[in-house]
């Protein structure tokens, strides 16, 4: 007779949020250790559709992950400004312990009050926000704190799903695709009023020549390190919406308690009671 099998115990299977959670980390070791990714590195998609079958994921929900792959890659061209200062497109993935409704309210909530986003278009999927008026552009330009950094960008968008067991899947897409047009422009700018005087000096002397190269890059290089720590607080504010969506709501438990007085009204102190000396008589 075989050796007796212990089954399986419930404590000892692992959520599908675990499971994302397990192969995301698998995949960073994996490229840390085999370095860049390159296409000797890369799978084809109907091997992935395997592996997900393994894992117990229907072929229909990776298909349609893999198509909100490619269309986000679509979704920014191969030009210069992208060669030269990355991507335009911020996106942070959240996967939260609230069902889809609640967690979509509250983060719109958040949007107008902490970063005092206007709610441009909404549809069933989607939410789209950005500056709005003439007032969030004012704002912006004396944003010097860096307290209300969505202003900055051209437009925030809000995706809620549902992806079962009471879980919602969160994501914020910041489109920054005019600030790195603005530092684009400014760094050219600049880079060429620098040169011009060399190049013109370079007439007479052809070793000014030898200067015009790095007067061109250097203020292009200033401005590329400005706009990468731009998109670093766009990515920590953005993160912060979804810790707080990970919150939840405040409780209004307290709010709910009779209040011994009115807003506003300070409350009188108990009079100290006096105390005499006894008489000797």
């Amino acid at each position: 007779m075989g050796p007796h099998r212990k089954p399986s115990r419930m404590e000892d299977r692992i959520t599908p949020a675990e499971v994302e959670m397990v192969l995301r980390h698998a995949a960073e070791l994996s490229a840390r250790r085999r370095g860049s990714d390159t296409l000797a590195n890369s799978i084809s998609p109907e091997v992935l559709v395997q592996v997900a079958a393994a894992l117990g994921i229907a072929e229909s929900d990776v298909r349609r992950a893999l198509s909100d792959l490619v269309s986000d890659k679509a979704a920014e061209p191969d030009t210069l400004a992208f060669k030269l200062y990355g991507s335009a497109r911020i996106k942070t993935v959240r996967e939260i312990e609230s069902p889809a409704e609640p967690t979509r309210t509250h983060l719109e909530e958040l949007l107008q009050r902490e970063q005092s986003l206007k709610l441009r278009r909404k549809t069933e999927a989607i939410s789209l926000w950005d500056a709005g008026d003439v007032l969030g552009t004012v704002r912006r330009a004396l944003d010097f704190s860096g307290h209300y950094s969505l202003l900055k960008v051209r437009s925030v968008e809000l995706r809620v799903e549902d992806v079962g067991y009471g879980r919602s899947g969160a994501r914020l897409i910041a489109d920054v695709s005019n600030q790195r047009g603005e530092y684009l422009s400014l760094g050219g700018i600049l880079g060429a009023t620098l040169a011009l005087p060399l190049a013109i000096a370079g007439v007479y002397d052809w070793l000014y020549f030898l200067a015009v190269i790095p007067a061109l890059a250097a203020p292009g290089a200033g401005f590329r390190l400005a706009y990468q720590k731009s998109c670093a607080d766009i990515r920590r504010a953005l993160d912060s919406l979804l810790d707080a969506a990970e919150e939840g709501p405040p409780r209004e438990g307290l709010s709910d308690q009779p209040r011994d007085r009115k807003p506003g009204q300070i409350q009188g102190l108990k009079p100290i009671p006096k105390f005499t000396q006894p008489s000797n008589e």
